[in-house]
């Protein structure tokens, strides 16, 4: 089995585009009317075959609408709500659902949790908490300053609720300590009597997936490349980068593509992920 995060590190936005032609690029996703997230042609020829193979799944934050909005490949199994939710054949697992629910009955629910912290959300510089699927939540960040005491607070609140805070660019995402990607993994890897061969990410929330594989794989310039990321990372930026990790995956099941990539780059052999 391989694993891939989908945003910023296969799937790109309109502002990681470089110099890349419109012509060399596939439109993933449209929000309120504008062509706004891509990968590159080569990139998609090669999800392509991997959703033909099924060996790679992809793993997401993304509650399972906004994976579903996405205009992806059919792939058999996707991991959604940061390893919470399992997507087969664009269905809902009921088997993940329910060891899911077993996990997150350990902690206080989502609720519970954004009634305590409500006051927080209402910070000058928090936008607002958003609820994914009453899995998590995360607070959308104004940019400004984030006051040491907010974090303090925040921080208390989670740890005595057996949640956990991760800091993400514009967003500090708050969920139970269980609910983690390489947690939905290993779920997945025990019922297919499988390993995880190769992971590709790009946050704080990948890097616990990235080190259960044997190779893994960061873009460069990615916030987990400055957060203690000590692994290897892409050759390229920007949508250049999620081509190469798409081709790198491809190579890794077989299915690479025979022609070369936009950047140059035939192949990539990955290293072992350290740690």
């Amino acid at each position: 089995m391989l694993a891939s995060d989908i945003d910023r590190t296969l799937l790109w936005s309109h502002k990681r585009l470089g110099d890349v032609p419109p012509a060399d690029l596939e439109c993933l996703e449209v929000l309120q009317g504008r062509d706004w997230a891509f990968v590159t042609k080569p990139a998609y020829a090669a999800l392509e075959a991997m959703a033909v193979t099924g060996e790679l799944v992809l793993c997401t934050t993304r509650t399972p609408d906004q994976v579903l909005r996405l205009r992806l490949p059919r792939y058999r199994q996707i991991l959604c709500l940061n390893g919470g939710a399992l997507l087969v054949d664009g269905e809902p697992d009921a088997e993940h659902a329910r060891s899911t629910a077993d996990l997150v009955a350990q902690r206080r629910p989502m609720a519970e949790f954004a009634d305590r912290v409500r006051h927080l959300a209402e910070a000058p510089h928090v936008r607002g908490l958003r609820d994914a699927d009453g899995h998590f939540g995360y607070f959308l960040l104004t940019g400004d300053p984030v006051p040491d005491e907010w974090v303090a607070e925040l921080e208390e609140i989670a740890a005595d609720d057996g949640w956990r805070l991760t800091h993400e660019q514009t967003k500090v995402y708050a969920m139970p300590d269980v609910l983690t990607k390489e947690s939905g993994l290993t779920r997945l890897l025990e019922r297919a009597d499988d390993e995880l061969v190769a992971a590709a990410g790009d946050s704080l929330l990948d890097e616990g997936m990235l080190r259960l594989a044997r190779h893994a794989l960061v873009p460069r310039e990615a916030y987990l490349e400055s957060h203690g990321w000590d692994g290897p990372l892409t050759e390229a930026t920007g949508v250049l980068a999620g081509e190469e990790i798409a081709l790198w995956l491809a190579e890794l099941t077989g299915t690479a593509m025979s022609s070369t990539s936009s950047t140059g780059l035939s192949s990539r052999t990955g290293a072992p992920a350290t740690g």
